[in-house]
């Protein structure tokens, strides 16, 4: 293949390099901030920033690599974390990382996981590093403390941190923000894995969610089948009151979806970005050999109903959709689909394949997985939105109740729909100029 087909039109993914975790998600005195980890490594290496500013998620400005490790606190890598708006400033909150030389398993010795802050009025101008929490400041705790958020209820702001216990239990660390005091570890009820990476916590629709990534459960119940899961739990009794959590659902049940982050946009809604690779896969990503891989995905409108988070296209990927396709043969890379009628389905491109019958919806790789395994879902989908585009694909189910994201790398773009009652459109592209 000589030509990259696999270049996406919807989604930030870099260059040349590695991407990672979405950072610092946040719209801020009229424009959006997305950050998101990266290397300069095609397979990833010293942890930086990488940074787009943007006024409506469809137009972005290529700020290029932000934050760098500069202090002793970070040497050895600035890890993920989160901006909160506190007054007329943008305040980010984030993990460096550093490995001291010598002979450690870098768990439970030999790292130090330091809690980091600055600021911004502007989006231009910016604080000095604060160092605000070391490894030395968190109780029982392996050397894995990392990727902290603000929650702020009732007047009380606390920072929460993602860990691994000094017994290799996954919990939340919960700090009062402002005095830096201990508040409390959750823990859930059930095993929920050896470490819980980039915890979200905030409230949606009069109900506290809390989304994280647990490491250590793969395959330990049922749809677990990845590496590492993501998920989130109802927090009934607030973050004041819960000791132990007894509930979690899988956020999205495809190959790729991992260590999302949540904020609010100009009308006030929560909109997700996640990171679509999950860390550690035994597959593989092509692009490789064109010197990058992964991208975030699309943001999403993230709402709480009958009982569930659901996931649904933000505003800015609508603003997108174009014409109409009206034959079930065509070759577009970027297109969206949507069905509403409960009936079967089958979409091909090359010999990828995504299909519904009888109550199971299957996904089928064929030479375009790179070792992902096909797999099927026992779930009545009433209704149906997919996003193609070029190497990806996100589904949402019965109003965004059940998601699906998986890449997917195929030798061409020949699209076969098999189905009745729906609608294909052609998808715009977003368009990213580097800053002036």
């Amino acid at each position: 293949m000589l030509a990259n087909s696999w270049k996406q039109n919807l989604h930030l993914e870099p260059e040349k390099g590695w991407l990672n975790d979405p950072n610092g998600l946040a719209y801020f005195k009229g424009k959006y901030h997305i950050f998101h980890q990266y290397s300069y490594e095609v397979n990833g290496g010293l942890k930086l920033w990488y940074y787009y500013t943007s006024k409506d998620l469809i137009k972005y400005e290529d700020r290029g690599v932000f934050l760098t490790p500069t202090i002793e606190e970070e040497k050895s890598g600035v890890y993920s974390g989160s901006a909160n708006i506190e007054g007329d400033k943008l305040v980010f909150y984030y993990t460096g990382n550093v490995k001291y030389k010598g002979d450690y398993d870098y768990v439970h010795a030999g790292r130090g996981h330091n809690t980091i802050s600055f600021s911004t009025e502007d989006g231009v101008n910016f604080t000095e590093k604060k160092c605000l929490l070391t490894t030395d400041d968190y109780p029982n705790m392996s050397n894995h403390v990392r990727d902290p958020k603000v929650f702020e209820k009732n007047d009380k702001n606390y920072l929460v941190l993602g860990a691994r216990d000094s017994n290799d239990y996954g919990c939340l660390l919960v700090y009062d923000k402002d005095t830096l005091e201990p508040y409390k570890t959750i823990y859930s009820e059930k095993n929920l894995g050896f470490m819980w990476e980039c915890p979200d916590y905030f409230e949606v629709d009069g109900k506290e969610i809390f989304m994280f990534s647990p490491q250590g459960i793969s395959r330990m119940y049922p749809n677990f089948e990845n590496m590492y899961q993501i998920g989130y739990s109802i927090v009934e009794e607030g973050i004041e009151n819960v000791e132990k959590l007894n509930n979690f659902s899988l956020l999205d049940y495809g190959h790729d979806f991992y260590a999302s982050q949540t904020f609010l946009d100009e009308d006030n809604n929560r909109v997700l970005i996640g990171w679509m690779y999950v860390p550690d896969s035994s597959y593989t990503n092509p692009t490789s050999k064109f010197g990058y891989q992964n991208c975030l995905t699309i943001p999403r409108v993230v709402n709480y109903k009958d009982g569930k988070v659901r996931q649904t296209l933000h505003k800015s990927v609508k603003e997108l959709l174009g014409e109409n396709i009206k034959d079930s043969d065509f070759t577009e890379k970027t297109w969206y689909y949507k069905q509403e009628h409960g009936q079967e389905f089958k979409i091909e491109i090359a010999d990828f394949k995504v299909s519904y019958k009888d109550g199971e919806l299957k996904v089928d790789f064929g030479t375009s997985g790179y070792g992902r395994d096909n797999r099927k879902y026992k779930v009545n989908i009433e209704n149906v939105e997919i996003v193609f585009d070029s190497s990806s694909i996100e589904l949402f189910a019965n109003d965004g109740f059940f998601a699906l994201s998986t890449r997917f790398y195929p030798d061409n773009h020949n699209v076969k729909i098999s189905a009745n009652n729906y609608i294909a459109q052609k998808l715009g592209r977003i368009k990213i100029r580097e800053e002036n």
